[in-house]
């Protein structure tokens, strides 16, 4: 894969939605996409293994194979010799496993919210080489780009960064509209509304940038660095200052028509509710969310909020938010599994471990009691692994290897 070039896309026209076919070169990029992701999933993989993973012949595995490690993506590896069922060494020829190069390429992911902006610098096998934080006036667009383009030249610049770079993805605040390329579009940051992100940003680091808004792109790094890749599909939920979610489905995360799929913390879920930062009243986030809590009980600001004093986790009034915040979260995610039918679920957030959990046993147990109990598969509620604070940002480094490997 050649470098991305250093120029500015065209933003996209709005025109007619028309369904598409796969032509032959397309059906190829699905194949390789299917065998570049059964080697990172499973480092030192056979031949013989891909095939039987994915389904296509050994014969295309075997071409497939070889124009990456022409390419210089994937090497073979010394595998374990294969043992017998009666713990018997297997005879013949070892097994040659495969591998990602780590060095091949790498991508950078961008990520911003209301307080801060994250930067990463990972490589194609998954490595996360450096990584960086700054805080940020999120009210300003200028300047938020301004510190995004310098976030993204520190990592451009770093002395491990391999020599080819596969992308930039960004991972935004949302509502989103990709034929815009705007993003941000909350009535809370009215800058936003008229502001050229994607435009803007990319002409000022010469590259093309790939964005999702931030609860895609967390639940799309959670199946590159976290517990989502033994799944493939599944939805997502991230309780930060907000509620994001996410619906991963065949390791993609669903877009929508502008962008905003998986939008689960503006679930109407209040009637008389308080008026959420995207306009509407009684949105499912007013509760369930960082600002949610701050508001349960009492305070200001999230940064009024001290998670480390003295018998927080113990407090009465505590206890009652998670009781509703699961609750509630339960029902509307067993809604949307019953809507989309998808039965794995990962939760993710800011809050203290201690408390997350909580939040998780409560919402697991309203999941049991309102889902569809004759479904072929019951809904599994479990805790996402990926890192809560980079995951996003992590999301964002794997859009560009969606767009220029697979």
């Amino acid at each position: 894969m050649n470098e991305t070039k250093r120029h500015v896309p065209a933003l996209s026209v709005a025109g007619f939605r028309r369904q598409r076919g796969f032509n032959a070169s397309r059906v190829g990029d699905l194949n390789r996409g299917l065998v570049i992701e059964a080697i990172r999933q499973r480092p030192g993989i056979g031949r013989t293994h891909i095939s039987a993973e994915t389904g296509l012949t050994p014969s295309a595995i075997t071409q497939i194979v070889a124009a990456l490690m022409d390419e210089g993506l994937v090497e073979e590896v010394a595998a374990a010799d294969a043992v017998k069922p009666e713990g018997q060494q297997r005879l013949g020829q070892p097994i040659r496993g495969l591998r990602i190069i780590p060095g091949y390429a790498a991508t950078i992911g961008l990520h911003f919210d209301h307080e801060f902006a994250r930067a990463v610098l990972v490589d194609v096998a998954g490595n996360i080489i450096a990584r960086e934080k700054e805080q940020l006036q999120v009210e300003e667009p200028d300047q938020s780009t301004r510190l995004l383009a310098a976030l993204f030249s520190r990592l451009d610049e770093h002395p491990q960064r391999p020599g080819r770079l596969l992308g930039v993805g960004v991972s935004v605040m949302g509502p989103v509209d990709h034929e815009r390329g705007a993003v941000g579009l909350s009535s809370q940051y009215p800058a936003w509304r008229s502001y050229a992100f994607e435009q803007v940003l990319s002409q000022t680091i010469g590259h093309r940038v790939f964005i999702a808004i931030n609860g895609s792109a967390a639940g799309l790094g959670e199946y590159w660095f976290g517990g989502g890749r033994h799944l493939g599909s599944y939805i997502y939920a991230f309780v930060g200052y907000g509620l994001g979610g996410a619906l991963i489905f065949n390791r993609r995360a669903v877009r929508g028509s502008y962008g905003n799929a998986g939008e689960i913390g503006h679930i109407h879920a209040y009637p008389d509710g308080e008026v959420c930062y995207c306009g509407a009243r009684g949105c499912l986030e007013t509760v369930v969310s960082l600002r949610g809590l701050a508001r349960f009980l009492g305070k200001a600001r999230v940064e009024d909020l001290d998670f480390n004093a003295p018998g927080f986790c113990d407090d009465p009034e505590l206890g009652r938010w998670i009781e509703q915040a699961g609750t509630d979260l339960g029902r509307s995610l067993t809604s949307v599994s019953n809507i989309v039918d998808i039965s794995n679920i990962l939760v993710s957030g800011l809050l203290p471990e201690p408390v997350l959990d909580r939040l998780i046993e409560r919402t697991r147990r309203t999941v049991a009691v309102c889902q569809i109990t004759a479904r072929p598969k019951q809904i599994t509620l479990e805790k996402a692994q990926a890192p809560s604070e980079l995951v996003a940002a992590l999301g964002a480094a794997a859009m560009p290897l969606y767009g220029n490997l697979f």
